[in-house]
C-alpha cells in the first residue's frame, strides 16, 4: 500500500515536469545562436521579383509591391525553411509612406502599398518567434516613393 502511494506521488510530481520537458525539446531554445548554422539571423535583405533591393527599395505610389525579406547567416548564407514558425515585420518611417500586409503563407513576404505621392524614408526589418517580429531588427532600408 505504502509503496503504492509512494508511487502515485512521484507519478503526479513528474508527470508534468516530464511533459514540459518533451514539449520544450520541440520549441526554440534560449540560445539559438550557439548552435551551429541556427535559425538565428545575422542579417536580412529585401528583395522584389527576386531582385535585391536592399540598397534602395523603390514604391510605385499608390500601387502594392510584393516585398520579400530575406534572412542570412553571419557567413551569407540564406536561412530557409523558417518562414512559417518565425515572423518578419516591416516597419516604414515615415509611418504613411507605405502600409505592409503580410502574406498568409509566408511570413517574410508582405504586399507593399506605398502613399499616393512621391516621397522617401526607411524601413526596419522585424525578426522574431511572435508576429510582433520584435526579437531582432535590420536596417533601416532606404525607401523611395515615385510616381510613374
Amino acid at each position: 500500500m505504502l509503496a503504492r502511494t509512494a508511487r502515485r506521488v512521484l507519478t503526479r510530481l513528474l508527470l508534468p515536469s516530464a511533459l514540459l520537458a518533451v514539449v520544450s525539446l520541440g520549441a526554440c531554445s534560449d540560445d539559438e545562436a550557439a548552435a551551429p548554422h541556427g535559425h538565428t539571423p545575422a542579417s536580412a535583405k529585401l528583395f522584389v521579383n527576386d531582385v535585391d533591393v536592399s540598397a534602395n527599395l523603390l514604391l510605385e505610389a499608390d500601387a502594392v509591391t510584393r516585398v520579400e525579406v530575406r534572412f542570412y547567416h553571419d557567413d551569407g548564407d540564406e536561412i530557409l525553411g523558417t518562414e512559417l514558425d518565425h515572423f518578419a515585420a516591416l516597419n516604414f518611417t515615415p509611418g504613411a509612406l507605405a502600409t505592409p500586409v503580410m502574406l498568409v503563407d509566408n511570413h517574410y513576404a508582405f504586399d507593399v502599398t506605398a502613399q499616393a505621392g512621391a516621397g522617401a524614408g526607411t524601413v526596419l526589418v522585424g525578426w522574431g518567434h511572435e508576429a510582433a517580429a520584435d526579437d531582432l531588427s535590420f536596417g533601416p532600408f532606404p525607401v523611395t516613393v515615385v510616381v510613374p
